[in-house]
């Protein structure tokens, strides 16, 4: 064999090595991913309701305004509340309420937020314990993300694993697992998971990063094996050969 021939007998053993590895490495990874069967952004909201049947006289707020604690939302003028003033039955303000001069009960924010919701107009008269508008909850954006996981996969879920949220327009942000619930079904580990992470900033992304957009959210499973540790090892020593 002449020495042409053993230099192309060593190159295409390195081609082929080089493509096994990077095929094996690429197993790898997609091995160290799970992807969600269904995703979409969330937030935390509460409800703005009324201790007093009556009618609402004023209506300060509309849907997609901000507010913050203690803004004044709605006015009720209720003859229930009014007699319970004049008999000393009524607490002239709550964390929720509180009675102007006139004896109306005026219905305020318990936390900042936007209005997402209005159940009940000016003019419209409402019951006691009626739900009057619904706010959405400042800086509480999270993923609530759905998986089917072997039991192998399952067990390489991390305490604080992190999650890739691929957006509509394919842009993506790193968020965290901060919460698993899991039932098993016919074998296989459903699991929900909520994800969150300082990079779910309301409006963000074009207005990508709301409540109610739909995501892809990629979880990294627990990839701690032989390929794993060789590769970040060539890693960083290729990073040091750069530096």
């Amino acid at each position: 064999m002449t020495w042409t021939s053993r230099i192309r007998l060593l190159a295409s053993m390195l081609v082929v090595l080089v493509v096994a590895a990077l095929a094996t490495y690429q197993l790898n990874e997609t091995r160290g991913v799970a992807v969600s069967d269904s995703a979409q952004i969330l937030a935390k909201s509460y409800g703005v309701g009324t201790p007093y049947s009556g009618l609402v006289v004023d209506q300060l707020v509309d849907v997609g305004d901000e507010v913050t604690t203690g803004q004044q939302l709605f006015v009720i003028d209720s003859a229930t509340l009014q007699y319970d003033v004049k008999n000393g039955f009524a607490r002239t303000s709550t964390e929720a309420t509180q009675i102007d001069a006139e004896g109306r009960l005026v219905v305020l924010a318990t936390g900042d937020g936007v209005v997402t919701e209005i159940a009940s107009e000016r003019g419209t008269f409402v019951q006691s314990a009626t739900q009057l508008a619904t706010v959405q909850r400042a800086d509480t954006l999270y993923v609530q993300a759905e998986y089917t996981l072997t039991p192998k996969e399952y067990a390489r879920v991390a305490d604080d694993a992190t999650a890739t949220v691929v957006l509509p327009n394919q842009r993506t942000i790193t968020v965290h697992v901060s919460e698993v619930k899991v039932e098993t079904v016919a074998g296989s580990a459903q699991a929900v998971l909520t994800l969150t992470g300082g990079s779910l900033v309301d409006g963000a992304q074009n207005g990508l990063v709301s409540a109610g957009t739909p995501v892809t959210a990629e979880l990294q499973l627990d990839n701690d094996g032989v390929v794993t540790r060789t590769a970040a090892s060539v890693k960083t020593y290729l990073g040091g050969l750069f530096r």
